[in-house]
């Protein structure tokens, strides 16, 4: 990005006949994201986003309310202007389509293709949908119904005006295939391709006023008002001083990433891509269509009933969570499911356990240990220095996965940072250090998890940029955040005091099935019994009590690293484990809960024995089990490799 050229990045305008749901939050917080991101990087940011607000469906809602469609409009906007606040979206600008600024770009655009002879008059006779405000062939509703909203369809005939879209398909092949990175991901850019393999028809971009008022009029021809995509999409330029601001235009122009719904891709990648030809305008740099969120029912829907309320899950779990959950679960540009026992898991395995619990299991030792303060050690340990070295690494994985919009894969390596320093802990144990008065590797040990904790949160602040500042406040940071290029490891200064009690950001969440066994809803204890016979049955033993080869080759024995851990409910000896198999996760029940503490787990690599019949314990399903061995004093040890292992491989 040259020096001159801020960073533009734009949401869809949301169309204002509907209350907005999680699908439109999730555009608009990729876009906050994304420019809290760059703003972090020290680059000059415009956020665009908006509302449009021209059509039929628009003035039928507005009449079947007793309202003008600027009194229904403007009711619409305040609603997603509290959201987007409740969200804290940090947008530059907010453009309605009904504002005099939108309207004259819009009237000089149409009377530019027109006198350039890319507008054009001709009768249509088609199948046209109301409340998608769209025209169908005959062959493309075959039962008279919508292909999109499966609604009946009407005949209509009448004259309209023609954008010559088909005048510039071959030129928008070409430069798709020349800019491999323009339609993102992968699989939207060959959609588009293979769209584009027909024959392209020419886009009607006009409504007549006997049908529908409710528009911006054709500068042409006043019978006609435009058509609501044609009008819609121009305010990702009328926004930024085209044509009337030139030196504006000039900076922001062409946009970094239009941030849209894979249902809006042809609208965007054809359409508009085919308008900005036309008009000899450069093209966005990117598109970058994401996914849908699902529920059982399929794509939210309104006529479904399964819309989920980002108000309610906000109220519910908190901001910082919320914002998370969307970005940590959903591969950016594939769908995701939601469910709230989902979100309840990878709110407990990601931000309770991992990052929260970094700072409450570490925290306190300081403040016992060493009064509160980070002394600044240079790296003795192996394991000190090869975080630093990982530190680094990760900045450089996040920068290029943020830059490519890549959110998952950003927090997937900032979690692998922040697993790697619970692991830490357990390596090097530091209650024994300090037992043993070793402080010189004690301070060493404590700086690093300080350092490190300092590290990961200025890569989440673009996530939780409201919880984010609370983990710097309880390492006793008062530098603040520095920005992403100059942030480096070891800056946490010598001497750094941490709060003296340092309070749990991430309290864990309970899934209903949790709280239904407090309760009182218990599983019949017949579970346990049930899976130590099914556990015999895994390597059955001959008269003699000998096993044969065979017999025991069946029992498929692997090496699995502890990703997670946490207690069971009302089960004091069981512990709920996560375990990596390399490629697979898996969850186990295991009943060490007596000799291990959850904090001690993660990180450690165990044998497990791989082909075991799931079985449910506690309500909860195994996936396995791990090896332990009793120990002289009366205790446990799990049985592990001598030195580390591939995670997965299997044990000969």
């Amino acid at each position: 990005m040259s020096d001159n050229k801020a960073f533009y990045v734009t949401t869809p305008l949301y169309y204002a006949n509907d209350e907005l749901h999680i699908g439109h939050a999730f555009s608009t917080l990729a876009a906050d994201i994304v420019s809290r991101y760059h703003r972090s990087m020290g680059h000059q940011v415009h956020f665009l986003t908006g509302s449009d607000e021209h059509g039929q469906k628009v003035e039928q809602a507005a009449r079947s309310k007793g309202l003008s469609p600027l009194e229904h409009t403007d009711c619409l906007v305040k609603k997603f202007k509290s959201l987007w606040e409740l969200l804290d979206i940090t947008y530059d600008d907010f453009i309605r389509t009904t504002e005099d600024r939108h309207k004259k770009v819009v009237t000089e655009l149409l009377q530019k293709l027109y006198q350039k002879g890319d507008i054009y008059a001709a009768n249509y006779n088609g199948w046209y949908c109301t409340p998608c405000e769209r025209f169908w062939t005959e062959k493309e509703v075959p039962e008279k119904t919508c292909p999109d909203c499966k609604r009946a369809v009407q005949e209509i005939e009448e004259k309209n005006y023609f954008f010559k879209m088909s005048a510039y398909q071959q030129a928008l092949i070409d430069y798709i295939n020349h800019h491999p990175g323009f339609i993102r991901p992968e699989n939207r850019r060959n959609e588009v391709l293979g769209f584009l393999r027909q024959p392209l028809g020419d886009l009607c971009i006009s409504r007549p006023k006997s049908r529908l008022s409710w528009g911006i009029e054709l500068p042409f021809d006043t019978e006609y008002v435009t058509y609501v995509w044609f009008d819609a999409l121009t305010n990702y330029i009328s926004a930024v001083g085209y044509p009337f601001d030139m030196e504006k235009f000039k900076k922001l122009w062409p946009a970094n990433f239009h941030i849209i719904g894979k249902d809006i891709l042809t609208t965007h990648a054809v359409y508009w891509t085919t308008m900005l030809m036309a008009a000899d305008l450069p093209l966005p740099e990117a598109i970058f269509a994401h996914g849908w969120w699902v529920t059982g029912e399929g794509k939210m829907s309104k006529s479904v009933g399964n819309i989920i309320n980002p108000r309610e899950l906000v109220a519910k779990f908190g901001l910082d969570p919320f914002r998370f959950y969307l970005f940590r679960e959903m591969v950016f540009g594939m769908d995701a499911s939601y469910t709230e026992e989902n979100f309840i898991n990878r709110y407990n395995a990601d931000l309770a356990n991992d990052y929260g619990n970094l700072c409450q299991r570490t925290l306190p030792m300081i403040v016992k240990n060493r009064e509160g303060l980070f002394h600044k050690k240079e790296a003795t340990l192996p394991q000190s220095m090869e975080i630093a070295k990982m530190a680094g690494e990760i900045k450089a994985d996040y920068i290029k996965a943020m830059n490519d919009m890549l959110f998952h894969e950003a927090l997937k390596r900032t979690w692998d940072l922040i697993q790697r320093l619970n692991k830490y802990i357990d390596e090097t144990a530091p209650w024994k250090l300090a037992k043993e008065q070793n402080y010189e590797i004690l301070d060493e040990v404590f700086y690093t998890i300080g350092e490190g904790i300092r590290f990961v949160t200025h890569l989440v602040e673009p996530f939780m940029p409201h919880l984010a500042p609370e983990f710097l406040k309880q390492i006793g940071d008062s530098n603040g955040f520095v920005k992403i290029p100059d942030l480096q490891w070891g800056q946490l200064k010598d001497r750094t005091r941490v709060t003296s009690e340092p309070v749990p950001l991430f309290p864990r969440l309970e899934t209903e099935r949790i709280q239904n066994l407090k309760k009182g809803t218990k599983p019949a204890e017949k579970d346990e019994k049930k899976t130590e016979k099914q556990a015999e049955k895994a390597a059955p033993i001959s008269e003699d009590g000998l096993v044969s080869f065979d017999e025991f080759l069946k029992t498929e024995l692997c090496i699995a690293t502890i990703e997670t851990a946490e207690k069971v409910e009302n089960a004091d000896k069981l512990l709920k484990l996560t375990v990596s198999l390399g490629e697979e996760k898996r969850t186990l029940v295991a009943g060490i809960a007596a000799f291990y503490n959850p904090d001690q787990l993660p990180g450690r690599q165990v044998v497990m024995v791989k082909n075991l019949k799931p079985a449910k314990i506690r309500g909860i399903v195994s996936h396995g089990m791990i090896l332990a061995a009793a120990t002289p004093d009366g205790g446990l040890a799990l049985v592990t490799p001598d030195k580390p292992a591939k995670t997965g491989i299997r044990v000969k």
